[in-house]
């Protein structure tokens, strides 16, 4: 009995977080609201002063302005519709997280499937995003 109560709490304990317990997961529901609003200001602020944003097949963008034009240029383009499904959460120290997940973004009637890795800072205004990287995994129609 005591084998199958541990089980079940180590179960219940790898269950996905939400946004009510996680402030992280938090933080990419309001991103995702920012980015299917095409809102490329309201996007920087999930951002570090300093964050590198690290795109497939292009250099490193530095900072908030570099970071809002790439957002913007994808808004532009037609980008929108940001489903994410975040894969792994785990914490380093008091400050820092790493998290991985998948994406679904729709620019006209094409799905892009992409993964990314997001490194986190906790800072004086809550947990922001030092380090962005994303590349895409398969072109399609929705589904």
């Amino acid at each position: 009995m005591f084998r199958l109560l541990t089980t079940l709490c180590l179960l219940l304990a790898a269950l996905p977080a939400t946004a009510q317990d996680n402030p992280i997961v938090a933080q990419l529901t309001a991103f995702a609201e920012a980015y299917n609003a095409g809102n490329a200001q309201a996007i920087v602020t999930f951002y570090t002063d300093d964050a590198a944003l690290l795109p497939q097949q292009s250099h490193a963008l530095i900072g908030h302005e570099a970071i809002g034009g790439h957002y913007a240029a994808a808004f532009a383009s037609g980008a929108g519709n940001l489903r994410l499904d975040v894969q792994e959460i785990r914490q380093h120290g008091p400050s820092a997280a790493v998290e991985i997940g998948e994406t679904l973004i729709d620019i006209d009637d094409t799905t892009i499937r992409g993964r990314y890795l997001h490194v986190w800072t906790l800072t004086d205004d809550g947990w922001l995003l030092s380090r962005d990287m994303y590349h895409v995994l398969a072109v399609g129609q929705p589904g």
